[in-house]
């Protein structure tokens, strides 16, 4: 015991010098106050899930908070001296796609431009380029090379078993394993390991990535459409035990043996089942919202998970006022994000950050054109 109590004042000291010296001990929401508020950033040995209906922008939101935020972090704070690894399982589309949406995402940022992928690949009668944005586009040659220096796009890789052991033989590279003396393992153990050899993994107690502040990020969307594994028994599990197998197996292993990141993006049911399941005398609106008894498939994903974000579009329901708020204005533009779980903060407190959130999204919006109001979502969670 004594030595647990040692080793949490020397971290305890050592994470507030680092914030004394400006790191926060994690990757903060960057320019997201209202919601660092409630979560700080991405942290080390954290699993988080976020979830919507179909076609809300669950993805994109994955993609904003777990790839571009932290990618954006690490090149404008050198100092902090991180070390940055995404691996991104994309299950829904293909590597091609995801780059495509990223140049689509440059030409906006630098140029303001907007343009499709449609546009990009010159697809339909009405869907073009011209030759000014085919130059911008060789332009980004280098953005997109030292992004996915960062960032792995991995789409050929979709059962819970070849994902995990997929990060598994990252750990291998990028960390070292130590007995419970606290001394690391020889390099043949180390081998011996990695070829899965029986009794290998006896004489280990514990992991570390080589750089103390290695953040590996493992984004899977969604886990939905990961292939079924096999049984002990060598039936074909269900997709229940699929997503139950990948969470609570790989993805808590993950997290607490390697102090790696997973990041999960799963559905929400269909919005006929919620509202003929809901629980009594909740108005319409909160039975369509994001909730953790919604989560499609299994809903015993967010037992494991640390923090569960939920995003909801209640124009696609016809919903004219949301929370008090009048959102016709913004009609299929307008989101609301619903912190649906952190470790120990109570129910209130979440409701509270939730509303305090979309307070300021609809006071910028007021203020804006429809067409802005994704760029005003993240500009209001931080102010």
């Amino acid at each position: 015991m004594g030595n647990i109590f040692n080793d949490l004042v020397r971290t305890i000291e050592a994470n507030q010098a680092n914030h004394a010296r400006g790191y926060f001990n994690c990757i903060p929401f960057s320019g997201m106050n209202r919601l660092e508020s409630f979560i700080p950033g991405i942290e080390q040995s954290t699993y988080y899930l976020l979830t919507a209906n179909s076609g809300v922008g669950k993805s994109k939101l994955a993609r904003s908070l777990f790839i571009h935020n932290p990618y954006e972090y690490l090149k404008n704070n050198p100092q902090d001296d991180i070390k940055l690894d995404i691996y991104y399982f994309s299950l829904e589309e293909s590597r091609e796609k995801v780059i495509l949406s990223e140049i689509s995402k440059y030409l906006f940022s630098k140029y303001r431009k907007r343009v499709s992928i449609k546009q990009l690949l010159s697809r339909g009668r009405y869907n073009t380029i011209d030759p000014e944005t085919i130059k911008q586009i060789h332009e980004a040659r280098d953005y997109i090379n030292e992004f996915l220096d960062v960032v792995k796009i991995i789409d050929n890789v979709r059962s819970p078993s070849a994902i995990f052991n997929y990060m598994q033989n990252v750990a291998y590279n990028i960390g070292t394993f130590f007995d419970s003396q606290g001394v690391e393992l020889s390099r043949q153990e180390h081998e011996r390991i990695k070829a899965d050899l029986p009794g290998a993994k006896d004489k280990i107690s514990y992991y570390r990535t080589t750089h103390p502040r290695h953040y590996v990020i493992v984004l899977t969307d969604h886990i939905s459409l990961l292939y079924n594994e096999k049984s002990p028994t060598g039936s074909m599990m269900s997709q229940w035990e699929t997503m139950s197998t990948f969470s609570n197996k790989y993805c808590i292993s993950l997290r607490d043996k390697y102090g790696f990141i997973p990041v999960n993006v799963q559905q929400q049911t269909s919005a006929k089942e919620q509202v003929e399941s809901n629980f009594r005398g909740a108005s319409v609106t909160e039975k369509l919202e994001p909730s953790l008894d919604g989560l499609a498939n299994n809903k015993e994903t967010q037992r494991d998970a640390n923090i569960v974000l939920g995003l909801f579009s209640p124009a696609r329901y016809k919903i004219t006022e949301h929370r008090t708020y009048d959102i016709t204005f913004w009609d299929n533009f307008y989101r609301s994000m619903h912190i649906l779980k952190i470790n120990f903060r109570i129910k209130e407190e979440l409701e509270t950050g939730t509303m305090k959130i979309l307070r300021g999204f609809v006071q910028k919006c007021t203020l804006k054109n429809q067409v802005n109001c994704w760029e005003i979502w993240k500009q209001t969670i931080s102010s």
